[in-house]
Protein backbone atom coordinates (compact mmCIF):
# COMPACT_ATOMS: atom_id res chain seq x y z
CA UNK A 1 0.00 0.00 0.00
CA UNK A 2 3.19 2.29 0.12
CA UNK A 3 2.93 3.05 -3.60
CA UNK A 4 -0.31 4.97 -3.38
CA UNK A 5 2.28 7.77 -1.43
CA UNK A 6 4.78 7.45 -4.10
CA UNK A 7 4.89 9.97 -6.62
CA UNK A 8 6.54 9.79 -10.17
CA UNK A 9 9.71 11.49 -10.00
CA UNK A 10 9.37 13.07 -13.84
CA UNK A 11 6.24 15.07 -11.29
CA UNK A 12 8.72 15.52 -8.39
CA UNK A 13 11.16 17.27 -10.94
CA UNK A 14 8.57 19.21 -13.02
CA UNK A 15 7.14 20.32 -9.20
CA UNK A 16 10.51 21.51 -7.65
CA UNK A 17 11.50 23.46 -11.20
CA UNK A 18 8.29 25.24 -10.90
CA UNK A 19 9.01 25.86 -7.04
CA UNK A 20 12.57 27.02 -8.18
CA UNK A 21 10.84 29.81 -10.70
CA UNK A 22 8.45 30.89 -8.55
CA UNK A 23 11.23 31.53 -6.07
CA UNK A 24 12.90 33.38 -8.48
CA UNK A 25 9.82 35.77 -8.76
CA UNK A 26 9.18 36.58 -5.63
CA UNK A 27 13.26 37.20 -5.04
CA UNK A 28 13.07 39.80 -8.05
CA UNK A 29 9.47 41.13 -6.95
CA UNK A 30 11.55 41.73 -3.63
CA UNK A 31 14.39 43.73 -4.52
CA UNK A 32 12.70 46.04 -7.38
CA UNK A 33 10.03 46.89 -4.57
CA UNK A 34 13.10 47.75 -2.42
CA UNK A 35 14.61 49.55 -5.05
CA UNK A 36 11.64 51.71 -6.11
CA UNK A 37 10.74 52.33 -2.80
CA UNK A 38 13.94 53.32 -1.86
CA UNK A 39 15.05 55.10 -4.72
CA UNK A 40 12.18 56.01 -6.77
CA UNK A 41 9.39 56.99 -4.46
CA UNK A 42 11.91 57.98 -1.12
CA UNK A 43 10.36 56.43 1.00
CA UNK A 44 11.39 55.81 5.12
CA UNK A 45 13.21 52.53 5.52
CA UNK A 46 10.22 51.77 7.73
CA UNK A 47 7.83 51.14 5.02
CA UNK A 48 10.11 48.96 2.67
CA UNK A 49 11.93 47.15 5.83
CA UNK A 50 9.58 44.03 5.60
CA UNK A 51 10.61 43.30 1.75
CA UNK A 52 14.39 44.53 2.68
CA UNK A 53 14.63 41.91 5.44
CA UNK A 54 12.84 39.19 3.54
CA UNK A 55 15.10 39.66 0.59
CA UNK A 56 18.00 39.46 2.28
CA UNK A 57 16.84 36.67 4.60
CA UNK A 58 15.96 34.50 1.98
CA UNK A 59 19.23 35.09 0.31
CA UNK A 60 21.61 34.27 3.22
CA UNK A 61 19.14 31.11 3.86
CA UNK A 62 19.63 30.32 0.19
CA UNK A 63 23.64 30.19 0.61
CA UNK A 64 23.75 29.27 3.83
CA UNK A 65 21.86 25.26 2.99
CA UNK A 66 23.39 25.33 -0.45
CA UNK A 67 27.16 25.93 1.29
CA UNK A 68 25.98 23.17 4.56
CA UNK A 69 24.37 20.41 2.06
CA UNK A 70 27.43 20.73 -0.44
CA UNK A 71 25.74 21.84 -3.51
CA UNK A 72 27.86 23.84 -6.25
CA UNK A 73 27.29 27.67 -5.57
CA UNK A 74 28.77 28.21 -9.15
CA UNK A 75 29.47 26.67 -12.63
CA UNK A 76 31.81 23.96 -13.15
CA UNK A 77 34.68 23.98 -15.55
CA UNK A 78 36.55 26.59 -16.70
CA UNK A 79 33.83 29.67 -16.25
CA UNK A 80 33.68 29.11 -12.29
CA UNK A 81 36.90 30.69 -11.88
CA UNK A 82 35.99 33.80 -13.72
CA UNK A 83 32.73 34.05 -12.54
CA UNK A 84 33.49 35.42 -8.92
CA UNK A 85 35.14 38.55 -10.93
CA UNK A 86 31.99 38.79 -13.25
CA UNK A 87 29.51 38.42 -10.72
CA UNK A 88 31.73 41.28 -9.02
CA UNK A 89 32.03 43.72 -12.11
CA UNK A 90 28.51 42.99 -12.90
CA UNK A 91 27.43 44.06 -8.99
CA UNK A 92 30.13 47.10 -8.69
CA UNK A 93 28.26 48.40 -11.98
CA UNK A 94 24.47 47.87 -10.52
CA UNK A 95 25.49 49.89 -7.93
CA UNK A 96 27.14 52.56 -9.30
CA UNK A 97 24.33 53.29 -11.69
CA UNK A 98 21.51 53.17 -8.69
CA UNK A 99 23.84 55.10 -6.50
CA UNK A 100 24.43 57.49 -9.60
CA UNK A 101 21.09 57.94 -10.23
CA UNK A 102 20.12 58.35 -6.32
CA UNK A 103 22.56 61.26 -5.92
CA UNK A 104 21.93 63.21 -9.16
CA UNK A 105 18.40 63.28 -8.29
CA UNK A 106 19.07 64.32 -5.18
CA UNK A 107 21.86 66.57 -5.49
CA UNK A 108 22.08 68.03 -9.33
CA UNK A 109 22.18 71.23 -8.23
CA UNK A 110 25.68 70.88 -6.24
CA UNK A 111 27.09 68.55 -9.00
CA UNK A 112 26.35 71.77 -11.63
CA UNK A 113 27.74 74.67 -9.38
CA UNK A 114 30.77 72.61 -8.97
CA UNK A 115 31.42 70.93 -11.51
CA UNK A 116 30.45 67.28 -12.94
CA UNK A 117 33.98 66.12 -12.04
CA UNK A 118 33.42 65.57 -8.57
CA UNK A 119 30.16 63.64 -10.08
CA UNK A 120 32.38 61.07 -12.02
CA UNK A 121 34.80 61.28 -9.05
CA UNK A 122 32.32 59.71 -6.80
CA UNK A 123 30.91 57.11 -9.51
CA UNK A 124 34.81 55.82 -9.96
CA UNK A 125 34.74 55.36 -6.27
CA UNK A 126 31.73 53.27 -5.95
CA UNK A 127 32.25 51.54 -8.68
CA UNK A 128 35.70 50.69 -7.04
CA UNK A 129 35.00 50.04 -3.84
CA UNK A 130 31.66 47.82 -4.88
CA UNK A 131 33.32 45.68 -6.88
CA UNK A 132 36.65 45.08 -4.57
CA UNK A 133 33.74 44.67 -1.98
CA UNK A 134 31.88 42.22 -3.91
CA UNK A 135 34.96 40.20 -4.99
CA UNK A 136 35.72 39.70 -1.65
CA UNK A 137 32.82 38.45 -0.43
CA UNK A 138 31.89 35.85 -3.65
CA UNK A 139 35.56 35.03 -2.82
CA UNK A 140 35.01 34.06 0.61
CA UNK A 141 31.35 32.56 0.12
CA UNK A 142 32.99 30.09 -2.57
CA UNK A 143 36.03 29.22 -0.78
CA UNK A 144 33.59 27.84 2.22
CA UNK A 145 31.62 26.15 -0.73
CA UNK A 146 34.67 24.53 -1.93
CA UNK A 147 36.02 23.24 1.60
CA UNK A 148 32.59 21.69 2.01
CA UNK A 149 32.86 20.14 -1.22
CA UNK A 150 35.80 18.85 -0.41
CA UNK A 151 35.05 17.52 2.82
CA UNK A 152 32.18 15.91 1.06
CA UNK A 153 34.13 14.21 -1.47
CA UNK A 154 36.61 13.29 0.89
CA UNK A 155 33.71 11.41 3.03
CA UNK A 156 32.56 9.42 -0.55
CA UNK A 157 35.95 8.31 -1.30
CA UNK A 158 36.34 6.96 2.17
CA UNK A 159 33.33 5.26 2.00
CA UNK A 160 34.30 3.63 -1.56
CA UNK A 161 37.06 2.50 -0.16
CA UNK A 162 35.28 0.50 2.93
CA UNK A 163 32.98 -1.13 0.52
Amino acid sequence: MKRQNMQDERVLEQQRKVSSEVDGILMTVLLVSTLVQQFYLNAPFKQYAVEYICFLGISSYKLVRYITMGLDINSEGKRAKIMPLINSLVAGITVTVINGISNYTRYAEYYIEDGIGYFIAVLAVTFISATVFCFIVMSFINHLNKIKQDKIQKRLDKDEENQ
